[in-house]
């Protein structure tokens, strides 16, 4: 195999483990009806994008990408971001943090919807 696909296809393992984190941490804090972020899936967003972004490298030669899918992820991505300073200057606050919870559940799923089903 081809030592380039080879890092390309870990790095696409990374970038799930990454969404996993994310996303994964999201459902454990919504089946316990709580509202509040955690380490682990803010991390999960970080491992997201710094893959991601390594993704967007065209490597090996002849790998087609599609910059237009890849920088709506991106934005939706930073959006992800955005609703996490939301979530957090309000439970500093002592605010409710339903709706912006929410919000990083649903756009993260969005996410990896287009990730899927955009071709």
């Amino acid at each position: 195999m081809d030592p380039l696909l080879l890092l390309r296809e870990l790095l696409v393992l990374v970038h799930l483990v990454g969404f996993a984190l994310l996303f994964g941490g999201w459902a454990a804090q919504a089946a316990r009806r709580r509202t509040t972020t955690t380490t682990l899936f803010r991390t999960g967003l970080g491992i997201m994008i710094v893959s991601g972004l390594l993704l967007a490298i065209p490597f090996p030669a002849g790998i087609h990408l599609d910059y237009v899918k890849l920088a709506v992820k991106l934005v939706i991505a930073f959006a992800i971001g955005g609703t996490f300073g939301v979530v957090i200057t309000r439970e500093r606050a002592g605010r409710p943090t339903k709706a912006p919870f929410w919000t990083i559940g649903a756009l993260s799923l969005l996410n990896a919807g287009i990730a899927v089903l955009w071709h």
